[in-house]
């Protein structure tokens, strides 16, 4: 059995994942602030987390409740974890961010997946089974637009964090499998806000407006399907930030 851990699957690419992910080798670990109750009423065997990630400090009591149920299988075929709850607000100017909106922003979408991860290694070190970590990146970490510092920056540093595990598991005998991955422009709720935000605060609002009304952007769903198809790759790991996630035909 596969023991597979989503953050964010409250809705979007989160809870795009969990449905794909929901069978009967598979158990899912849940993380989100507000319940899926349409996850918890499909899957039975599904253990639901309602967590707030903005309180790093109590990752640690979460993770180790979490892996209270793994420990029972004695023999998993694979330990996954998939970080990809986030965050974009704020979305102005720098000096029109309040601090506390700059911490939090940086708790979710940086701090948390950097705690989960050293959770994670903590208690998998001596399971011997295939583990990986897929971190949702975003492409904004490597092109920059205004009003969007502080969601290119976390995002830049989750992609340094990735390389820095990857490096260190890189000559462990039973080695965690890390990748941070771009998945693209996704029809999600933070393209819903992107959207909304007044044009003197984002002078590229206009753009995004295009964008979803063109029909650029991907659905959730066909995302879902290229990041489980690369999270399952023979290779997965070996290059710690992809750019470029390859569309899934089926």
């Amino acid at each position: 059995m596969k023991h597979i851990i989503i953050t964010g699957t409250s809705k979007g690419i989160g809870e795009a994942l969990a449905q794909k992910l929901i069978h009967s080798n598979h158990r899912l670990y849940c993380i989100s602030r507000q319940p899926n109750q349409s996850l918890i009423d499909q899957d039975t065997h599904l253990q639901y987390y309602s967590f707030d990630l903005r309180e790093t400090h109590k990752i640690e009591a979460l993770f180790q409740d979490l892996f209270e149920h793994i420990k029972h299988d004695p023999q998993p075929e694979g330990i996954y974890l998939i970080n990809n709850a986030g965050v974009l607000s704020p979305v102005a100017p720098i000096e029109h961010n309040r601090a506390e909106d700059i911490v939090q922003h940086m708790q979710v979408n940086l701090i948390a997946p950097m705690v989960m991860t050293s959770q994670f290694m903590k208690h998998t070190k001596h399971i011997e089974t295939d583990k990986r970590i897929m971190n949702i990146s975003s492409a904004s970490a490597k092109y920059l637009l205004p009003s969007q510092s502080c969601y290119s920056t976390s995002k830049a540093g989750l992609d340094s964090f990735t390389k820095s595990i990857n490096l260190e598991q890189a000559n462990q005998q039973n080695p965690v499998k890390i990748a941070s991955v771009y998945p693209g422009m996704i029809d999600t709720q933070l393209q819903t806000e992107i959207r909304s935000v007044r044009k003197e605060d984002f002078p590229y609002v206009d753009e995004f407006i295009q964008l979803q009304k063109a029909g650029k952007l991907q659905s959730p769903e066909e995302t879902a399907d290229a990041l489980l198809h690369f999270l399952n790759q023979d290779d997965f790991g070996k290059q710690a930030v992809v750019e470029h996630l390859i569309p899934f035909s089926g």
